[in-house]
């Protein structure tokens, strides 16, 4: 069996062919641009969180280095409040020959004067 050829048929001679623009493709670059400012606010976000953390552990490590030197500086100043306690300065005192003195000397200076002129003044403890 053989198939017969069809004629051609004619174009219609009121039928034209028109040269016209390429049908448009979705344009890819709006959508490109709009994933890398994507990315890099993702990235940026998570380096920001990351600093965030950093710091943070930097300020809980100085903030535990500061409790430890408050709790030196007190027993600092209990040290220095038993160090200076009377009680355990005079007995020393007295250990180097430091006594009480019976008698006074005030020093009275007049420094209006050309030259510092000094007045001494004795007292005795025991009448007073």
């Amino acid at each position: 069996m053989t198939a017969l050829s069809q004629p051609r048929s004619r174009p219609e001679k009121n039928l034209r062919v028109l040269r016209g623009r390429k049908p448009a493709r979705p344009a890819m670059a709006p959508w490109m641009i709009v994933a890398m400012i994507a990315v890099t606010g993702f990235l940026g976000l998570g380096f920001a969180q990351t600093s965030l953390d950093r710091s943070a552990f930097d300020l809980a490590e100085l903030n535990r280095a500061l409790a430890r030197e408050q709790a030196a500086n007190l027993d600092l100043k209990l040290e220095i409040a038993r160090l200076e306690n009377p009680a355990r300065i005079a007995p020393l005192a007295e250990e180097m020959g430091l006594v009480i003195p019976h008698t006074t000397r005030q020093l009275l200076v007049d420094l209006d004067g050309q030259l510092p002129v000094f007045a001494g003044a004795e007292t005795d403890e025991a009448n007073q």
